[in-house]
């Protein structure tokens, strides 16, 4: 059967397990945070210690896992097995029949999870998985759909967070939800009995100082204006900025600037241009307006050139710094 990530979480909520999971996909943040939950729905806090037991499918020992799913725990009476990785299996016909008769086999007080980035359906293993496991598959998140994340992964933690500030939040960092709790557990231990998230935390931890500077660079360089953007440039070099990490986020900006250009010429909408850029609406009328510096054709050439510079940070003798400011001085030349 297969599900929905939402759909999990309700089942979750209403303290619906079953026996067989199976999780595929690319985001691994929120595979396994659904680990977890599972975990602490299926095992009392001393069961976990004792009856939860992780195992990885490109260095499985079989004489450790079998014997699992045949005994029962010294503690407590519920086991929770998890099995990662499933397309690193070294043999993979001959394990995955062994693992076939593993399942068949288990004892119903056991909970299996089986994770992959995808499993082939047409195969015998994959047809029994197909019937008998919840399968749900772990999309990335649009970067559109990541500002309310925030918004209710802060709020789970007993905190708040405004919309608009999660939405420059994820403008800045994107889609990456782990890189994004990283950054929530750093704020938060800055917070102490303060609830509301404001501009102010985010700037007290170590790369929260970088992010509206960051999206500032961003912003200038999309309005054309040479000299804050070579200002706030400095800066962040100054304080250790990553340059290759500097000119990812700028290679961002402008993908969106290309995306918003060539729909704008097809005579799309506001509307139908911030769905196709995955962004929420409040950034999407700024790239909309910043497009407007750029003629399609110049865009693609600025883009080519991000390839150079990209090349010319990782291979010459040449500085950074210097690098960043001579595509600074390019991206805001006055030619269209």
């Amino acid at each position: 059967m297969q599900i929905k990530y939402e759909e999990l979480k309700r089942r979750l909520k209403q303290k619906t397990l079953d026996p067989l999971y199976l999780f595929t996909g690319e985001e691994i943040y929120l595979i396994e945070q659904s680990i977890r939950s599972i975990k602490n729905q299926f095992l009392s806090a001393e069961e976990q210690e004792a009856n939860f037991h992780t195992f990885y499918a490109d260095n499985l020992n079989w004489d450790d896992l079998f014997p699992l799913a045949q005994t029962f725990p010294f503690v407590g009476k519920n086991r929770l097995i998890v099995l990662k990785g499933l397309e690193k299996m070294k043999k993979a016909n001959e394990e995955t029949t062994r693992l076939l008769n593993f399942l068949k086999k288990k004892r119903s007080s056991l909970i299996i999870i089986l994770t992959a980035e995808k499993i082939d359906q047409r195969t015998k293993f994959g047809k029994f998985l197909n019937e008998k496991a919840v399968g749900v598959h772990f999309y990335k998140l649009f970067e559109n759909q990541v500002p309310s994340w925030i918004v209710q992964r802060v709020k789970s933690s007993g905190r708040s967070i405004s919309l608009s500030l999660a939405q420059i939040m994820t403008q800045i960092l994107g889609n990456d939800l782990s890189r994004i709790e990283n950054e929530l557990t750093k704020i938060y231990l800055y917070m102490d009995q303060d609830k509301q998230i404001t501009q102010k935390h985010l700037a007290i931890v170590s790369d929260g100082a970088r992010i509206f500077s960051v999206f500032d660079l961003a912003k200038n360089l999309g309005e054309k204006r040479p000299e804050p953007s070579l200002k706030i440039l400095n800066n962040l070099m100054d304080e250790g900025s990553n340059a290759l990490l500097l000119l990812s986020m700028i290679v961002r900006q402008f993908r969106h600037l290309c995306l918003a250009k060539s729909l704008m010429q097809q005579g799309k909408g506001a509307a139908e241009v911030a769905k196709s850029i995955h962004l929420p609406m409040m950034f999407s009328r700024q790239i909309i307006e910043q497009a407007k510096f750029f003629s399609y054709e110049r865009l693609q050439t600025l883009y080519a050139g991000f390839l150079e510079t990209d090349l010319k940070l990782k291979s010459s003798s040449c500085s950074p710094r210097l690098i960043l400011e001579n595509l600074v001085v390019e991206i805001c030349q006055d030619s269209l």
